[in-house]
């Protein structure tokens, strides 16, 4: 019998030792470690509201150079693409022709102001000779008409003297505004027509510009309001340039356009630093008021998910929460939480995938180390 016994408490010292061990393993079993993410904060605040469009870069002025007068094109001024003054020389026309015409008119001009002296030295003369009863009336008033013809065939030298003058002047073409050249369609030594259908060269200022944009005519009403106020801001960006450049909404179509539902709309850009050109399309946003107390986060704190948007909320025992949110508007880098955060929770910026509800989080800084004031931070 006794040998019997020895077997079963074998295996009874056996399975003692098993279970031993197992406690020991299950108490030693390491603990899922804390994920690392980057900290935000819900708060409250104004966000501007804000329009989106894509609009089109013009010239606030555009002039098309073109001759008043049939010429040969002597000299050009001018390198084509290059920035011009108001009144600074363009083109210069052969003027040979235009300066023997002004010449030729006022000789004609000089001659009828001799004749005109001694019309009128006539009829002082015979007017004297009708007092004194040597001639007749008659005979003085063949004199007076004379010296009226004289008179009006002065005037009429005088505008032919003018007119010439001013036919001179049409062979130095200058710039009616500052501006920028485009492309020259002429050169020294072409035949000139005066009016041509093209342009001997195109003038653009680009300093200021306008932008030109349209809206739905829904935001047309408080666009009005707001504009009858103060000057809408308006920024535009063109592709390669990373910072938007401000301008303010100074026109506003007289009608909708009925086929699009859409309005044009015009804002004006100093445009300093020429960074809008015109033909450009630009990336154009219109502030036409802004939303107080807001509930705001980073836009990088929202993520999608089945259910819609969500974001991770750091409650105080550094574990987090999940919750879904219906977003608004968004200016920049913060969107606007319409429901599902109240402002000052903290909330997780990056790492979204790999947190489920109740994980345990450690607050990092931007450069990947603990935050200041964060469990680990300084040990």
């Amino acid at each position: 019998m006794t040998k019997r016994l020895v077997p079963i408490f074998s295996l009874l010292a056996l399975s003692c030792l098993c279970l031993a061990l197992n406690i020991a393993f299950a108490q030693e079993k390491p603990k899922a470690k804390a994920a690392p993410v980057l900290a935000g904060e819900a708060v409250r605040g104004s966000i501007p509201v804000t329009l989106a469009a894509v609009g089109t870069v013009e010239a606030s002025e555009v002039v098309e150079i073109k001759a008043r007068i049939n010429g040969l094109l002597r000299k050009v001024h001018f390198e084509e693409g290059s920035d011009v003054r108001q009144g600074d020389p363009l083109f210069s026309l052969d003027s040979r022709d235009l300066e023997a015409q002004l010449r030729s008119a006022r000789a004609g001009l000089d001659r009828i102001r001799a004749q005109l002296k001694k019309a009128g030295e006539d009829k002082r003369r015979n007017d004297d000779l009708l007092r004194q009863g040597l001639i007749s009336r008659d005979q003085q008033e063949t004199t007076d008409t004379a010296l009226a013809a004289l008179q009006a065939e002065l005037r009429e030298a005088e505008a032919a003297v003018e007119a010439a003058a001013v036919d001179l002047s049409h062979a130095e073409i200058r710039s009616p505004l500052d501006g920028r050249t485009g492309v020259l369609q002429l050169h020294a030594g072409n035949m000139v027509k005066a009016n041509a259908d093209s342009p001997m060269v195109v003038i653009s200022r680009v300093e200021p510009v306008n932008v030109r944009f349209a809206v739905p005519e829904a935001h047309l009403s408080a666009i009005m309001a707001a504009q009858a106020k103060a000057p809408l801001r308006v920024t535009a960006r063109p592709a390669g340039v990373s910072e938007a450049v401000s301008g303010s909404l100074f026109f506003i179509d007289s009608a909708v356009d009925s086929r699009t539902g859409t309005i044009i709309l015009k804002a004006r850009f100093a445009n300093d630093g020429r960074q809008l050109w015109p033909g450009q399309f630009a990336d154009v946003t219109l502030e036409v008021g802004t939303m107080q107390d807001a509930v705001l986060v980073p836009e990088r704190a929202v993520a999608p998910g089945a259910e819609g948007e969500y974001v991770f909320v750091i409650l105080p025992d550094n574990t987090v929460e999940y919750r879904t949110v219906r977003t608004g508007l968004r200016h920049g880098d913060r969107v606007v939480v319409e429901s599902g955060l109240n402002g000052g929770e903290r909330v997780v910026l990056d790492g979204h995938l790999r947190l489920t509800p109740g994980a345990a989080v450690t607050i990092r800084s931007e450069g990947g180390g603990p935050a200041e004031g964060a469990p680990g931070a300084g040990q």
